[in-house]
């Protein structure tokens, strides 16, 4: 069974690398014996270009490395949020997951 990580408890508008980089600590730990994490962006609205990146596509490519033993899928993320995930993981040559 994956791990579910809800954005929206930390608010409707996610930004800035430092908090990115906190809640990727915080995902890491607490899902370090799963094999599968969804990143569940329902509800969030908006998410800034440097927190896509720190968050999502960081720890994508952890998990492309080596680093980290999960793998990572992003759910229920709005257009815009979606983009911008796409965007950070485009430049950082990284992919996700896809659920099907």
């Amino acid at each position: 069974m994956p791990y579910s990580y809800a954005l929206a408890q930390h608010g409707t508008t996610l930004a800035t690398r430092p908090f990115a980089e906190r809640l990727r600590a915080e995902v890491i730990e607490e899902a370090a014996d799963c094999q599968l994490v969804e990143l569940d962006f329902a509800d969030v609205l908006s998410t800034s270009h440097s927190f896509a990146d720190e968050f999502v596509a960081q720890m994508a490519e952890e998990s492309r490395d080596g680093a980290i033993a999960f793998k990572i899928a992003v759910t229920n993320a709005a257009p815009t949020v979606g983009a911008r995930i796409a965007k950070a993981l485009e430049l950082r040559s990284v992919r996700l997951v896809e659920l099907a």
